[in-house]
């Protein structure tokens, strides 16, 4: 099933189409930009974007500075090191709603020594071997197979106790994560899109390069002899949001997504229950979306579109973005590096909803003047407020604020200059262009 712009305007959905250069090409009225939770679809030769449930499209420009440093990181450690980093980048990318590839197409050898970077990063005790022959294919996106990749490997070794790995690319290509047939029939043999719906193995990862690639994940199940194993095929791509046109009370097109789950009435059939009770809500209100469970409608003129809904918040964004300051290739990376990563991250990480880092006075006073020599920011060894924060945190924002530091009442603030006061991302940190942001709540 092909969408052209004039539909996708009429989609159930806050969402919008976008060419190969980021430009737009339409949007559904409820669309106000993308941002961490957004969901990456394939269309054709453009990307369709679902936004989250509560968009963010101010923190673009946060994660965007980011990203950059990240790729500024990959170029100045380690090749190991360099690889898991690019592996975290095309993670933090998805999450944060942009489509993948901006790097441009790699090979299949190069998914796989990312794959394998990742994995060794991941898992204590696992045995990876990459099987030959390794087709000489071209890969779009290959950081971001390579994530799939990696969760595969993870709940392999985490769900089905498996102790060694073998990588293995087929026509397509189709990359497979294998491991002995533990013959106990631990191995899940099938899986739904939506993690409400969804038990046993983690899916998120792999789902979300599968859409924004257009291609196909299947779960574990026999592979070649006396093995087992997922995989992610990139040979037929499609688009994967499960949406189906329905004209005349019988469904008229659908995607293959939709047509694979066993609630969705098929081309040609009449939706029945809670989908026809949306149909009948959704013709009631035409123009505008109604909601049943995990489905959403909107119908207009003669025809109704269904849609189950992708999973769109930012609690994986968040997931990720906690788990960067854990990451010993990020951490490691040379000065000034390491101390923006760190910061960036847990900016963002705030942005999303954690809470603010605090340290104790020992701590300030061994970090503060590090931290501002890295990022050659003003920064006292001491200070006379009741909770410390996160030195780090406070030099990042000095430096990309180009701000003051400022106490008030027993308070600590980071004022921006009169250049940086309208940086979009001050006011998702509960900041404002005249105080600053309060930086020890």
């Amino acid at each position: 099933m092909r969408l052209d712009p004039a539909e996708v305007v009429e989609l159930p959905l806050a969402a919008a189409v976008l060419d190969r250069e980021g430009r737009h090409l339409a949007a559904t009225p409820e669309w106000l930009g993308a941002g961490p939770g957004a969901i990456v679809y394939l269309l054709g030769g453009a990307h369709l974007l679902v936004a989250a449930e509560v968009p963010t499209p101010e923190l673009d420009a946060l994660v965007e500075r980011l990203l950059q440093t990240m790729r500024e990181a990959c170029a100045a450690v380690p090749s190991g090191d360099s690889k898991r980093i690019q592996v975290l980048a095309a993670g933090l990318e998805l999450v944060a709603g942009r489509p993948p590839g901006a790097s441009g197409a790699g090979t299949v050898w190069q998914v796989l020594e990312l794959a394998a970077a990742a994995i060794s990063a991941r898992t204590q005790g696992l045995s990876v071997d990459l099987r030959g022959p390794v087709p000489d294919l071209t890969v779009p996106a290959p950081a971001a197979v390579a994530l799939a990749l990696t969760q595969l490997a993870v709940n392999a070794h985490q769900h089905e106790k498996a102790a060694r790995l073998q990588l293995r690319v087929a026509a397509g290509p189709t990359f497979y994560v294998e491991w002995p047939d533990p013959s106990q029939g631990t191995v899940r043999m099938a899986s739904h899109r939506h993690p409400l719906r969804r038990s046993g193995w983690g899916w998120g990862y792999v789902q979300m390069v599968a859409d924004a690639l257009g291609a196909a994940a299947l779960p574990p199940g026999p592979t070649v002899e006396g093995m087992v194993g997922a995989c992610l095929g990139l040979g037929s791509l499609q688009l994967t949001l499960p949406v189906a046109l329905v004209r005349g009370n019988r469904v008229e097109r659908s995607t293959l997504a939709w047509d694979q789950d066993p609630q969705a009435p098929g081309i040609g059939k009449a939706p029945a229950g809670a989908l026809a009770e949306l149909l009948q809500a959704a013709a009631q209100q035409p123009g505008r979306i109604a909601y049943r469970d995990l489905y959403r409608a909107r119908a207009t003129g003669d025809h109704a579109w269904l849609v189950l809904a992708p999973e769109s918040g930012t609690s994986r964004a968040r997931d990720l973005v906690k788990g960067l300051s854990h990451e010993r290739a990020l951490w490691s990376a040379p000065e000034p590096l390491a101390t923006r990563l760190h910061g960036l991250a847990a900016l963002l990480g705030i942005a999303l909803g954690e809470p603010w880092p605090s340290v104790p006075p020992s701590v300030w006073a061994t970090s503060a003047p590090a931290a501002a020599q890295a990022l050659g920011v003003p920064l006292p060894t001491t200070l006379e407020v009741l909770v410390l924060p996160d030195p780090r945190v406070v030099a990042v924002l000095l430096s990309e604020l180009e701000g003051m530091l400022r106490l008030h009442s027993g308070q600590l603030y980071v004022e921006p200059s009169a250049s940086r006061a309208g940086c979009a991302w001050l006011s998702a940190l509960g900041g404002s262009g005249a105080r600053g942001v309060h930086v020890n709540p």
